[in-house]
């Protein structure tokens, strides 16, 4: 009877490393779970800042070109060519918009 309960300690002794063992290994799958939520949210952060960048960039690439004449009729084959609204391809334009909403969306009223 002595002999079967030590070996019953032995193994619950085992049974407790084990689980201890995994226990810090579910603590760093956690922790690498985060990490990745983390910099999942900071791209997104930096994904929306960008389209802001960029539609701001382009609005003021605009208002440059009213003040400068050029916008309602650009040199034919300059790259101000490329910075015009063309309604027909409103569509290309709507994907450049971000799905999510991240943050404020910040509207240009320069036009």
């Amino acid at each position: 009877m002595e002999t079967e309960v030590e070996q019953l300690k032995r193994e619950n002794e085992t049974l407790k490393r084990e689980n201890a063992e995994l226990r810090e290994i579910n603590s760093k799958l956690n922790k690498a779970i985060q990490q990745l939520f983390d910099t999942r949210q900071q791209l997104l952060d930096v994904q929306g800042r960008l389209t802001v960048t960029e539609q701001v960039t382009a609005a003021t690439q605009r208002r440059q070109l009213i003040q400068e004449g050029l916008y309602e009729n650009p040199p034919p084959d300059s790259v101000y060519e490329k910075l015009r609204f063309d309604p027909t391809q409103e569509h290309v334009y709507e994907k450049l918009q971000p799905t999510t909403h991240i943050g404020c969306n910040i509207r240009s009223h320069f036009l």
